[in-house]
């Protein structure tokens, strides 16, 4: 019954796949997801699955350490995702994980071979685990179950205890993901709290040169729409009090490029390309590069990360967190709201609940300054050591 819903729906949804992400210039990777290639012929493989662009970031200090001993295969499910791993991940085997369906999944396993399948936070496909796990281990890293997942989990309860029952171990984020999990998993033993992995990988950061050229940096980072023109507004306004202070742009989606700087000079402001610019020269400063946001942050005075204005949920507020920025969002943080939780008790991450308060809490913290020192290293490193032991003894149990 499932893949015939399963089959259904491909043949709705990509065609209309296909037309939206080829207008963003991306290609769906078709013959990928079929399988239909002649793979790189691999030894003592470890296979991870990372659905995009946060994910194969997340699982950075895990490649980086499995690559000295193993060859690695990623695989990935979106377009953009695709384009980041074969840029950040240029040694190692790269490809669409494919169509959800048994016989495409035993082709991929024969082909390649792995040792182990580790999955980033939470890629249920039905087939892709039940498959994987008759050949191997499937160990999901960094698991997170938010409140809606596991109303919908709870709803499709016989379906989903079959996938969480095939899966080895639960590496998991918080005291809160494993309760959700432990209603559908009969073994309670294969769930581990380590922390949330995005602890170590963002301390993991590209060295990235700016010439700030003693400006005062307002980043706002990974934003949507209509994120943008409430940073313009916001920042048209700091200008006031503060001439020297400089925007650092940097959108969620690089496709909306050329939206953004018409927006830019609707505010009447000039600006400069990361691309084409190294120095703070202009205005607004865009950042229309990949991978490079988490390094520029070390630059910044105050931090504002999107997704949290924009109903989206949150994107990564460890990286400015960590290099001991003050971090401003929105109040729509519900799907990173342990970890602002958490951080919110180091007096280093604020919510706020519209653009007036925004602009209010930037001019606060830009005339009062910000001293706050807060060591993380600890922290890292007890979180590295909890996810690389508990993948290793199911290594050492496979030799």
């Amino acid at each position: 019954m499932y893949s015939f819903l399963y089959t259904l729906f491909l043949l709705f949804f990509i065609p209309i796949y296909a037309f939206v992400i080829k207008k963003k210039g991306y290609s769906i990777g078709l013959k990928e997801r079929l399988t239909l290639y002649k793979g790189k012929k691999l030894n003592r493989t470890l296979w991870f699955h990372c659905s995009s662009v946060g994910e194969l970031n997340t699982a950075k200090p895990l490649i980086e350490y499995y690559s000295s001993n193993y060859e690695i295969l990623i695989t990935v499910s979106s377009p953009r995702g695709k384009e980041y791993a074969l840029k950040s991940f240029k040694d190692f085997e790269v490809r669409y994980l494919p169509f959800d369906y048994r016989f495409l999944i035993r082709r991929f396993l024969r082909k390649y071979r792995p040792e182990m399948l580790l999955i980033l936070e939470g890629e249920f496909w039905y087939n892709f685990i039940t498959e994987s796990s008759k050949s191997i281990s499937l160990i999901s890293v960094n698991t997170r179950v938010s409140h809606s997942s596991y109303k919908f989990y709870k709803r499709l309860r016989f379906f989903y205890k079959k996938i969480f029952n095939s899966i080895s171990k639960f590496l998991v984020r918080s005291e809160y993901d494993k309760d959700f999990l432990e209603e559908f998993i009969d073994d309670k033993s294969k769930i581990v709290v380590c922390g949330d992995l995005k602890f170590v990988s963002s301390g993991i950061k590209k060295d990235v040169y700016l010439d700030k050229d003693n400006k005062i940096v307002f980043i706002a980072g990974s934003t949507h729409e209509p994120e943008e023109e409430i940073i313009l507004s916001v920042y048209k306004r700091l200008k006031e009090d503060f001439p020297e202070l400089v925007l650092i742009l940097a959108p969620r989606h690089l496709e909306r490029l050329d939206d953004i700087k018409k927006l830019i000079e609707s505010y009447g402001f000039e600006y400069s390309l990361r691309s084409q610019t190294k120095k703070l020269e202009n205005d607004v400063y865009l950042v229309d590069t990949l991978g490079e946001l988490a390094g520029l942050y070390r630059y910044a005075d105050v931090v504002f990360v999107g997704g949290t204005i924009a109903d989206v949920g949150g994107h990564n507020i460890l990286e400015p967190a960590l290099e001991n920025k003050p971090v401003i969002i929105g109040n729509n943080y519900y799907k990173i709201k342990e970890l602002y939780d958490m951080l919110k008790d180091y007096h280093i991450v604020f919510s706020v609940e519209d653009e007036e308060e925004l602009h209010q809490k930037i001019k606060n913290i830009l005339s009062e300054g910000f001293k706050i020192n807060v060591d993380f290293k600890s922290l890292q490193e007890e979180i590295r050591k909890c996810y690389i032991d508990n993948i290793n003894t199911f290594l050492k149990e496979k030799r």
